[in-house]
């Protein structure tokens, strides 16, 4: 599956954020080129889970930059930013109406 773009919003500024998939549950989140993290969806779309950045960077895991002045951890930590990227890639994916 290739890459595609989402947009969310997050303090009332719109965010592009890039999503790469890793296979039909894991999805690998991008902002201004910076890895953000990871969602993790079930079949319907649902969110089951999100991995930091920095978590992901501490094992075996491709070289991405997380540049903290563009707060790229916080887009995982908060729970509603999670589910809101989550119902964006189902989206795009055709999972949602």
């Amino acid at each position: 599956m290739d890459p595609f773009n989402i947009v969310v919003v997050r303090a009332g500024k719109q965010l592009g954020l890039n999503i790469h998939p890793k296979n039909q549950s894991e999805y690998m989140v991008l902002f201004e080129g910076s890895l953000v993290g990871e969602v993790f969806l079930n079949e319907q779309g649902k969110v089951l889970g999100a991995v930091s950045a920095s978590e992901l960077l501490k094992g075996d895991y491709p070289d991405y930059p997380c540049d903290v002045s563009l707060d790229c951890e916080g887009l995982i930590s908060e729970n509603i930013m999670v589910d809101q990227i989550g119902r964006e890639i189902s989206r795009a994916l055709g999972l949602l109406r």
